[in-house]
């Protein structure tokens, strides 16, 4: 890495106090309170969904010159944006100062693609699993530590809602500064390429047969964890895979930054195992990020009714260590997916998921919602660790990033439009807990058509079996 070491300590401690937000497991509550005086309907309807789309819009702006730009500049964007969001959520005084808030949300987490891009942009090969444990790590922390205080905060009343956004502020404004002192990388994947590097990274078929690709770069915290479950998988790719001769090698770096771009896209999306896994993760984090959305506000119903307190802080905390023990336990796993087991695997974790979200939107004890809620993450979590290294293992190009980027577009895409659909204005603005039916059902949806997928190619299989079998004389 630049500078030695330096780069990946400032990369960590920037990671650390990016995800220190303790404010955030809270805002649902801040929003409706005695601060802010908005009303659920219009949190529901016309706050969070502008977060949605900006962060659509501002993926394609983000995604198209974060590369040309060596990825520093996004990276203390992507700090300050976070600063510019919670200085109007702090002191804002109308819902307007609220919905501008949204807006560089939105851009704060479509800006999360350079963090994941820089650091290996910024390292050799041989140190991608040591930044990976290190980095990952510094997030974590800053998540479990962010829950935490929070939820100790709140429930000792030494902080009001209101003075947890002091704590965010100061947590993104020292990340700002360390994106700042980061040193600069003079390379990139597309429009910096330096000396030998060559279209395949993987060209140089590693010798060490435990090798891991570099993992995706994803936008959002909770995308951002997708990139996270690729790291913790191992796989040994076949070495023919990476057999490309040096006349396609020479052709390749006579392109431009965008026609190389377009060459790997088209490189990436003409396996259809590729695209098949990639459909599964769009529809997925489609899901996912709107349910993870919305769960404050179906939390903030259940209370409303009950009167309990929100113990949303410990849940995120608990969440955190859940997620850091799933990632881990699946990443020791061996597997060894066909095309059957890989699709009876997407229906069952679809539907069951579909089912958990039924019984969220159906209940009314709280503490049964965090527990509902928790598993559903470990279905998303467990599922998106298969999904992101069964399409890493298939890719033979070092597309990583852009084929993760271009899942993350097409999911915000959908996302975009079920917003619209259930939630913004102009759609049948439903109600949170009848939002949250419609996404159970969207999951038992796609459960059910993985499902049938799988039947036809087990009926397809039973047949090519019957007409192989040799007949008697």
């Amino acid at each position: 890495m630049p500078e030695g070491y330096g780069a990946l300590w400032y990369l960590c401690i920037l990671g650390f106090f990016k995800e220190f937000r303790p404010s955030e497991s809270f805002l649902t509550q801040y929003l409706v309170g005695s601060w802010k005086k908005l009303t659920q309907e219009e949190v529901n309807q016309e706050i969070y969904p502008i977060g949605t789309y900006s962060t659509l819009v501002l993926l394609i702006v983000v995604f198209l010159i974060t590369d040309v730009v060596c990825y520093k500049p996004i990276i203390i964007v992507h700090s300050l944006a976070g600063v510019a969001c919670y200085c109007l959520i702090t002191f804002g005084t109308s819902k307007d100062f609220v919905q501008a808030a949204e807006v560089f949300y939105g851009l704060f987490l479509a800006s999360e693609v350079a963090y994941s891009t820089y650091m290996y942009a910024s390292c050799e090969k041989d140190l991608y699993q040591k930044v990976t444990s290190y980095t990952r790590i510094a997030l974590q922390t800053g998540r479990l530590v962010s829950g935490s205080v929070a939820q100790f905060l709140i429930s000792c009343n030494v902080l009001d809602l209101h003075e947890l956004n002091y704590l965010s502020l100061t947590g993104l404004g020292i990340a700002a500064l360390f994106g700042c002192m980061l040193p600069s990388t003079s390379k990139s994947l597309y429009f910096h390429r330096i000396g030998s590097e060559k279209v395949d990274s993987a060209v140089e078929t590693p010798s060490n047969s435990n090798y891991s690709a570099p993992p995706n770069a994803s936008a959002t915290e909770d995308i951002l964890l997708s990139t996270e479950y690729l790291e913790a998988v191992r796989y040994n790719p076949k070495k023919e895979d990476y057999v490309i001769s040096n006349t396609d090698n020479e052709d390749y770096e006579q392109l431009s930054g965008f026609q190389k771009i377009w060459s790997d896209f088209l490189h990436a999306y003409s396996n259809m195992y590729i695209v098949k896994w990639s459909i599964w993760w769009a529809l997925t984090n489609c899901g996912y990020l709107q349910v993870t959305a919305y769960i404050q506000n179906l939390w903030q119903d259940t209370v409303e009714l009950t009167k309990e307190p929100l113990y949303n802080g410990a849940a995120s905390a608990t969440y955190t260590i859940l997620s850091i023990v799933a990632s881990w336990t699946v990443g020791q796993l061996q597997f060894d997916f066909d095309g059957k087991k890989s699709q009876w695997l997407l229906s069952i974790c679809a539907s069951l998921s579909g089912g958990l979200l039924l019984l969220l939107a159906l209940s009314k004890y709280l503490h049964f919602q965090y527990i509902a809620y928790g598993i559903f993450k470990i279905f998303y979590q467990v599922s998106m660790i298969f999904a992101n290294s069964e399409v890493a293992k298939s890719l033979t190009r070092d597309s990583h990033g852009l084929v993760f980027g271009f899942n993350t577009f097409i999911a915000l895409i959908l996302q975009s439009l079920l917003t619209v659909t259930v939630a913004g204005k102009g759609g049948f603005q439903l109600s949170t807990r009848l939002q949250f039916l419609v996404y159970g059902g969207y999951y038992i949806a796609i459960g059910c058509g993985f499902g049938l997928i799988a039947i036809a190619n087990s009926i397809q299989g039973c047949h090519q079996t019957i007409r192989n079998v040799p007949t008697g004389e």
